[in-house]
């Protein structure tokens, strides 16, 4: 609680006028997941971008490149776009748990 007692008062009207909850920290936790929900389905966008390029899911273009099955695999743009790729696996992963994490938040504090 004493966290949130530091906001800023224009952030907290900020807040719960965005989400309507006039509950600052029920509008913090709407706030997160809805952002949360916002990248993710930004990272998808760009995953499914990446897979449509390639005609192939991330996980099986890996296992190729690995195994030395991708062909001057080497260039740059390739390079650059098999990091890039791997960056995204990694985020979209790492932002389903936090979402996980916040709707769980958000039902254990419901009882």
């Amino acid at each position: 609680m004493e966290a949130i007692e530091q906001i800023p008062k224009q952030t907290k009207k900020i807040l719960t006028d965005i989400t309507g909850d006039p509950r600052l920290e029920v509008a913090i936790k709407m706030t997160l997941k809805d952002a949360a929900k916002y990248r993710l389905n930004e990272i998808n966008k760009s995953i499914k971008k990446f897979s449509g390029k390639y005609r192939i899911d991330f996980s099986n273009f890996e296992k190729s490149w690995k195994e030395g099955k991708i062909k001057d695999k080497f260039p740059y743009n390739i390079e650059k776009d098999y990091l890039e790729w791997d960056s995204l696996i990694t985020r979209k992963n790492k932002l389903e748990r936090i979402l996980k994490w916040i709707i769980w938040i958000q039902m254990t504090s419901l009882h």
